[in-house]
C-alpha cells in the first residue's frame, strides 16, 4: 500500500534526542515493583453507561489487583503479564492463573473487558518466535488456552525493542491471534527507531494499537517531560503530537489508536536545577500518587509547552511527572484527534484519586446533547474542548480545538466542531497575531499559509439557523524549524494534511532506517 504526500524534508532523528531506543518502562517497573506509598482509595462512580471512548488500563501483577481498578471509569483492563519463551511456550503464567477468576468475574460484573498481556523484550526470543509459523502457532494456542480457561476477552501483545527483520512476523502473529481470541491490541512505540512496527498492517490485523506515549525523556537520558504534548524549543521535536502525526502519516487509522499515557514520573539526579537540565545518573520512577504528594511538599512547577508538571526535590535533582491537569490536556487532545480512546500505564499508580477519575469521567463521557453520544470522534458532546460557556449544559457550542504548534512555511489547518447542531454553519475570524488570509473561513477546517513566526489566535462561532454560539478560540504558535522546514505535514489541529513543497511517494510501511 502506498501513501502519497508532499513535504520538504523527511523527518529524521536519533535515539539521543528522543525517547529511549530500547528497553521497556514496563519491564523496569516490574523489576522495581513500583507501587504508591499510600493505599488506594475507591474512585467515585462514573455517569451511567461509562466512558464513550475506550479507556484501556494496564494492571501490573505487582500492584494490589482487583482493588486497584476504577471499574466505573474503564472499558478494558489488560492484566500484565505472562512471558514468551523461544519455543512458543509461556512463562510466569501463575501471575495470571492466581488472579484471573477473580479479575474476570469482577470485570464482567461491571461490563469491563479483560485482556491478558503477553510480553517479550528479548531479541533472541523474538528472532526465534516471529519468523516461524510453527512456533507462532504454538504461542497462539497457548495464549488462547489461558484466555478461554477464564472466559477473558482477548490479548494485549507487548513486544518491545524489536528489529525491522521481525516486522512481518509480528503482523502475522497479531493476525493469527485475532482469529483465535476475541480482541487483540498491540503496544507500539512513541518513536519507531528501527522501522519495525508496520502501523497500518498492525492496526488492521488487530482491534487497536496502544501507543506508549511516554518515556520521551527516559531514565538513561537527561531530565525532562515524560509525555510532552507538544515538542519544540527548548525540547526536541518528539512529543505526543509528533507521534500521532507520524502514525497518521504511515497509515495508522485514528479509529484504531489508543493513546497510552503515564501515571508515573521520573526523578533524575542532576548537576543543578537548570531547565533543561543535565543528569548525573539514571532516573528512578515515581508513581503519580507519590509525585503529587512530593510536589505539594517541594513546590509544584508547570512547563506549559509540553503540559508537564515538575518539581525539585533538592538542589541537585529534578522530578518530571504527569498529574490530573496534564493528563486532562492530553486526553482532550486524543479525543479531538478522533482516536478510539486513551489508556494508562498503569492502574494503581494514581492511588485511586477521586478527583482524577472525576476528571476522566468528564473528559470521556460526552452525553447526548443532540447527536450520537457513542461516537467518540463525532460532534455529539463536549469531551473537554473550550466551549462557549463552560457552565452551560448542552445547547449550541463552538469548539475551536486545542492550541497547537506549527512551523514557518507550512499550511496551517484549523479544526472546528459544533456541539448541538445537526447542520452547523461556521464563522472563523482572526483575533490576534500577524495578519493572514484565512481560506475557507466559513468551513469547519479553514487554513492559512504561515509565512512568519508568532502566535496566531482565531475565534470560531457556529450557528444552526436559529441561533449562534458564543465564540471559542484557538491559538497556533508558529516557529522557525531547525534547519528549515522539516515537517512531513501541515500544522493541523485535527490530523495530518500534506504541505505543498516537494512531492514524495513513500510506502506506508515505515522505512527500515527508522523515522
Amino acid at each position: 500500500m502506498l501513501l502519497s504526500f508532499v513535504a520538504a524534508v523527511a523527518l529524521a532523528g536519533t535515539p539521543q534526542d528522543g525517547p529511549a531506543p530500547v528497553g521497556s518502562i514496563h519491564a523496569a517497573h516490574a523489576k522495581a515493583g513500583l507501587k504508591p506509598r499510600r493505599a488506594a482509595v475507591p474512585a467515585p462512580p462514573a455517569p451511567a453507561g461509562g466512558p464513550d471512548v475506550w479507556v484501556y488500563g494496564y494492571l501490573p501483577y505487582w500492584v494490589d489487583g482487583v482493588d486497584d481498578v476504577p471499574w466505573d471509569h474503564v472499558t478494558h483492563v489488560a492484566f500484565f503479564d505472562v512471558g514468551v519463551n523461544s519455543d512458543g511456550s509461556l512463562s510466569s503464567t501463575s501471575r495470571w492463573t492466581s488472579i484471573a477468576d477473580e479479575l474476570v468475574t469482577a470485570a464482567h460484573n461491571e461490563g469491563v473487558k479483560v485482556h491478558l498481556t503477553v510480553t517479550c523484550f528479548d531479541d533472541g526470543v523474538m528472532d526465534a518466535v516471529l519468523p516461524s509459523a510453527t512456533v507462532r502457532g504454538k504461542l497462539v494456542q497457548n495464549l488462547k488456552n489461558l484466555v478461554d480457561a477464564y472466559d477473558a476477552d482477548g490479548v494485549s501483545v507487548d513486544f518491545e525493542g524489536m528489529g525491522a527483520s521481525n516486522r512481518d512476523g509480528l503482523v502475522s502473529l497479531v493476525g493469527e491471534l485475532s482469529a483465535a481470541v476475541g480482541e487483540v491490541t498491540v503496544a507500539t512505540p512513541a518513536v519507531d527507531w528501527n522501522g519495525a512496527y508496520d502501523y497500518d498492517a498492525l492496526a488492521y490485523a488487530s482491534d487497536a494499537l496502544f501507543i506508549m506515549g511516554y518515556d520521551y525523556h527516559w531514565s538513561g537520558g537527561d531530565p525532562g517531560p515524560v509525555a510532552p504534548l507538544y515538542g519544540g524549543d527548548p525540547w526536541s521535536k518528539y512529543s505526543i503530537a509528533w507521534t500521532l502525526d507520524d502514525y497518521f502519516l504511515y497509515g495508522g487509522p485514528p479509529e484504531r489508536i489508543i493513546l497510552g499515557l503515564p501515571l508515573y514520573g521520573k526523578v533524575w539526579p542532576t548537576t543543578n536545577n537548570s531547565v533543561p537540565g543535565a543528569a548525573t545518573g539514571e532516573a528512578d520512577s515515581i508513581t503519580l500518587s507519590d509525585a503529587v504528594d512530593d510536589a505539594a511538599t517541594y513546590g509544584r512547577l508547570y512547563e506549559s509547552l509540553t503540559e508537564t508538571p515538575y518539581y525539585f526535590p533538592s538542589s541537585k535533582s529534578q522530578a518530571w511527572y504527569d498529574d490530573e491537569q496534564s493528563i486532562q490536556a492530553k486526553v482532550r487532545y486524543a479525543v479531538d484527534q478522533g482516536l478510539l480512546g486513551v489508556g494508562f500505564w498503569a492502574l494503581g499508580y494514581e492511588g485511586g484519586d477521586p478527583s482524577f477519575w472525576a476528571m476522566m469521567a468528564e473528559e470521556t463521557t460526552f452525553g447526548d446533547p443532540g447527536g450520537d453520544s457513542g461516537d467518540p470522534g463525532g460532534d455529539s458532546g463536549d469531551p473537554g474542548g473550550d466551549s462557549g460557556d463552560p457552565n452551560e449544559e448542552g445547547g449550541l457550542r463552538a469548539r475551536a480545538g486545542q492550541d497547537f504548534m506549527a512551523y514557518v512555511g507550512q499550511t496551517v489547518i484549523l479544526n472546528g466542531r459544533a456541539q448541538g447542531a445537526a447542520d452547523p454553519s461556521f464563522t472563523w475570524t482572526q483575533a490576534s497575531g500577524p495578519g493572514v488570509t484565512l481560506s475557507g473561513a466559513d468551513t469547519a477546517q479553514p487554513s492559512f499559509s504561515a509565512q512568519v513566526s508568532g502566535t496566531f489566535t482565531f475565534e470560531l462561532v457556529v450557528g444552526d439557523g436559529a441561533e449562534r454560539s458564543a465564540p471559542d478560540t484557538v491559538s497556533v504558535v508558529v516557529t522557525e524549524a531547525e534547519g528549515g522546514l522539516c515537517g512531513l505535514g501541515s500544522g493541523a489541529g485535527g490530523g495530518l494534511v500534506a504541505v505543498l513543497a516537494l512531492a514524495l511517494t513513500v510506502s506506508r510501511r515505515r522505512p527500515a532506517s527508522g523515522v
